[in-house]
């Protein structure tokens, strides 16, 4: 009896060790053929991104999720949901604390106009700066409306990874998008706390207001964060929109090159009219997307560079008049001028590097294309590269400000010489 129940228990343990191997064999197979196929879209990555504009009252959208597959589907309007009524009070809200700091702010308003030492052009540059910062609400109230064109841009955005195929996005899955959202929330946070402080030592009537009233100075100071930093997201979503686009152009690049590397070495030849097809294609549909967001930054681009640019020249001015003529009101901001004139024009230059994220890869693929048919001999090589170079064309992805000008890095220096210009000219008036 002892011998056969020995013999039992080893028989036992023999297949449960079988049992046990063949479950790990199995798991890593599974692995194994799974992992590449592992994805995650580019939207299933903007949770937080969604989540900071839900928060300061920019957007009233929703992820809606697909109910088979658990992933991102669309963007939805609805007033079912909690969003959509955060965002109504959160803009009831600001109108209010827009209204109340109107009134509060009315002694710094009879200082600056009873001051016989102060120029008639100070009054008008902070009278213009006031009103531009009102309209800058707006102006980010009007971006995120157009649901119509945010949607379009979204559904060419998922053609194209449809068109990429799960298994080359699960390869290439590599970006960003995490690291700059962290470097975008401080970005977008310090300047908005840095504004309240400023804003704070700059109306002297609210000293009174808060020793009356801690809660409703409280309450004023917490929705005037959420402008400033709701204002500030207009310029992230901005930079958002059009790293999703480079990002997309940059894995069609190493598509490319990935199809043409693969054919050389089979010496294939009947493929490359077939894949640049479909490279044209995705191409096409990216442009398309591109198109859509150029379209809802296009006027409010001019809008933003111009009261920048106004703004940039205030403050430097006012900030140098300060040294050269003796002015109490001026002279108390001392910390506001150059705060504002050094986040404004951190504000202008990431207009400029968002419009120049998918340029900038064009041109790199533009000069990489001509330099390899410049030493090729084959009649096919020079067709596929004519055929390429035909269909790059910056201006298809290029943001124009309201269709006057092209925006991006070239403009650095041009606005660089007229804030030296317009300071020159305010400083000799």
């Amino acid at each position: 009896m002892v011998t056969s129940a020995g013999i039992i228990t080893n028989t036992f343990k023999c297949n449960h060790q079988q049992i046990n191997r063949i479950v790990n064999l199995q798991s890593r197979s599974y692995k194994s053929v799974a992992k590449p196929f592992l994805i995650m879209s580019v939207f299933e990555q903007l949770h937080p991104f969604v989540s900071l504009f839900q928060a300061c009252g920019m957007i009233p959208y929703t992820i809606e999720r697909n109910l088979a597959t658990q992933k991102f589907a669309k963007f939805t309007f609805s007033f079912k949901h909690r969003t959509t009524w955060w965002f109504v009070l959160i803009s009831i809200s600001q109108v209010l604390c827009i209204v109340a700091m109107s009134f509060t702010s009315n002694n710094v308003g009879e200082s600056l106009s009873t001051d016989k030492t102060m120029p008639v052009t100070v009054l008008i540059l902070f009278s213009v700066t006031h009103m531009s910062r009102i309209a800058e609400l707006l102006l980010s109230r009007c971006i995120v409306l157009r649901f119509h064109r945010l949607r379009n841009a979204v559904e060419a955005v998922q053609e194209v990874e449809r068109l990429f195929g799960d298994k080359y996005l699960a390869q290439q899955n590599r970006n960003s998008i995490t690291a700059r959202f962290i470097i975008g929330f401080i970005l977008v946070n310090l300047p908005a706390i840095g504004m309240l402080f400023v804003s704070i030592s700059a109306l002297e009537s609210l000293s009174s207001l808060a020793n009356s009233n801690i809660l409703l100075i409280t309450s004023m100071m917490f929705m005037l964060t959420l402008i400033y930093i709701m204002i500030d997201c207009t310029f992230f979503l901005s930079y958002l929109c059009y790293y999703i686009i480079a990002h997309y152009i940059q894995l069609l690049v190493i598509h490319s090159d990935m199809t043409e590397d693969n054919e050389l070495q089979m010496n294939k030849r009947d493929g490359n009219f077939k894949t640049l097809r479909r490279s044209a294609k995705i191409f096409d549909t990216l442009c398309r997307a591109s198109s859509e967001i150029n379209d809802i930054f296009s006027a409010p681009v001019l809008f933003l560079l111009t009261t920048k640019f106004i703004s940039v020249v205030t403050h430097a001015f006012i900030y140098i008049y300060s040294f050269i003529h003796e002015n109490a009101v001026l002279e108390s901001g001392n910390i506001a001028f150059p705060f504002v004139f050094i986040t404004d024009w951190s504000r202008i230059l990431v207009i400029l590097a968002s419009a120049d994220l998918p340029v900038r890869l064009l041109r790199e693929r533009m000069s990489a294309v001509m330099s390899r048919s410049r030493f090729s001999k084959k009649l096919t090589d020079n067709v596929e590269a004519m055929t390429l170079l035909l269909q790059i064309d910056e201006d298809r992805v290029r943001l124009t400000a309201a269709g006057l000008f092209k925006v991006g890095m070239h403009l650095i220096p041009a606005l660089t010489g007229a804030v030296v210009t317009y300071m020159v000219i305010l400083l000799q008036n």
